[in-house]
């Protein structure tokens, strides 16, 4: 049987990395390869991670001049002097604050500036970030020039890969008639909650629609997607992620106290001040503990000047945005990891932390509760439950050796090639 066509829009990818999207995208590649003819489209690569037998392609080596028609940079020309609302957003925002809103009334008198310099100034993807104020440019770049070098390409399945490449992959699927699968790793529901329903959540639930295949990254996910997007069951077909390996070591501590670390953006979606909630009771019962908060995001001040950070002021530590290396460190001298998320479609955190032959205690809502046996879960709100569970694995040698065991073989479980394995079969049963 031929090897499948695949083109696959990527939005991250390392090391542009925000999340665990990148290194998903980057490890679902590598598996899919041996078993597709893949080539991704990506605003932005690097040579230092290119990946045998897959065709990445960088948009933002290409020159828009190049693809685009002289009528078709006017008009391109056009759209990007269209005025635009603009929004404070992070890849995974808590909320989208309108920004400004101009209008050609309000500009000065100036000159026209050429076309070229025009696109020079919107080469979007060539040194800013994936995301910032201007995500809705972005998007629009992205779509529009997609479209124009897939007109180069021959495939038979569109794969595209959360909201921001949603655009793109409907209007391929429209244009050429093949089918659409659709990848979710996180959707608008965990980032900002069941109430939002803003322009976000509008594309994800037409591009769920549209789509001929889902996968969801967790049985959880595909809840969601079912119950709240009123999408049918039959087009569902969850896929865990894999976890890649890496050589485990532990370190030797510079203090004598039990560290407890929390791991991730810090943002509503994941529960901080769960988590410092939970520190505050803990500290009830043992002095002999410190807390870790390692990551950035749009809630850190306000934990900050929360009652509860007061009563840990110097018990926690804040140790801002992490490099991989940084992560692994801290991995390697936490005693307990702790994931108390409000909505996580998987968690990989959690299965690294596990990996590092740390304990962890997380959320139920959440993909990774569903994969990980040895882990001890509380509902992300009962921080009373959740410090019982961290104070029993610092106190109870016999159960902390028994939960990481069995986090040892919960993860020998999650491989890449077994997530590619099924993929595949749902891309064959895509092209019968």
């Amino acid at each position: 049987m031929l090897k499948p066509r695949v083109l696959m829009l990527g939005w991250e990818f390392p090391p542009e990395i925000s999340g665990g999207l990148g290194i998903a995208n980057y490890n679902l590649c590598k598996a899919l390869a041996p078993q597709t003819q893949l080539t991704l489209v990506l605003p932005k690569a690097d040579p230092a991670f290119q990946i045998p037998k897959v065709s990445i392609l960088d948009l933002s080596s290409i020159k828009i001049e190049e693809v685009l028609e002289k009528e078709e940079l006017e008009e391109f020309e056009k759209i990007i002097r269209e005025k635009k609302i603009e929004f404070s957003f992070s890849p995974y925002p808590v909320n989208l604050i309108k920004k400004e809103t101009v209008s050609e009334k309000t500009l000065p008198a100036q000159k026209k500036t050429p076309v070229k310099s025009i696109i020079q100034i919107h080469n979007r993807f060539a040194s800013s970030e994936l995301y910032g104020i201007d995500i809705i440019d972005k998007i629009n770049y992205y779509t529009e020039i997609v479209l124009k070098v897939a007109a180069d390409l021959s495939f038979d399945i569109i794969h595209v890969h959360d909201w921001m490449t949603c655009p793109a992959g409907m209007m391929l699927k429209k244009r050429y008639k093949k089918p659409l699968v659709l990848h979710i790793h996180s959707l608008n529901y965990d980032r900002i909650g069941p109430d939002s329903m803003d322009w976000i959540y509008e594309i994800e639930k037409k591009a769920l629609r549209r789509a001929d295949l889902i996968i969801p990254v967790s049985q959880y996910t595909g809840k969601i997607i079912h119950e709240f997007y009123k999408i049918p069951n039959k087009k569902i077909f969850p896929v865990y992620n894999g976890i890649e390996k890496v050589k485990r070591y532990r370190s030797e501590k510079n203090f004598p106290e039990r560290l407890i670390l929390f791991l991730g953006r810090i943002t509503m979606q994941k529960g901080p001040e769960y988590f410092l909630e939970a520190a505050s009771r803990i500290i009830q019962t043992m002095d002999n503990v410190r807390f870790a908060v390692a990551g950035a995001g749009d809630k850190l001040q306000e934990i900050i000047e929360s009652g509860a950070y007061a009563e840990l002021r110097d018990k926690i530590h804040f140790t801002g945005f992490l490099k991989r290396q940084e992560v692994q460190y801290l991995l390697s001298i936490a005693d307990v990891f702790c994931m108390p998320s409000v909505s996580e479609p998987f968690g990989l955190t959690a299965l690294e932390a596990a990996q590092f032959g740390v304990p962890v205690v997380l959320s139920r809502r959440s993909g990774a509760a569903e994969v990980l046996n040895g882990a001890l879960k509380a509902d992300f709100w009962d921080t009373e439950k959740m410090a019982e569970l961290i104070l029993d694995l610092l106190t109870d040698k016999k159960l902390y050796r028994r939960c990481v065991a069995q986090g040892f073989r919960d993860i020998k479980k999650l491989r890449w090639s077994d997530s590619a394995k099924k993929i595949g079969a749902l891309y064959s049963k895509l092209m019968k």
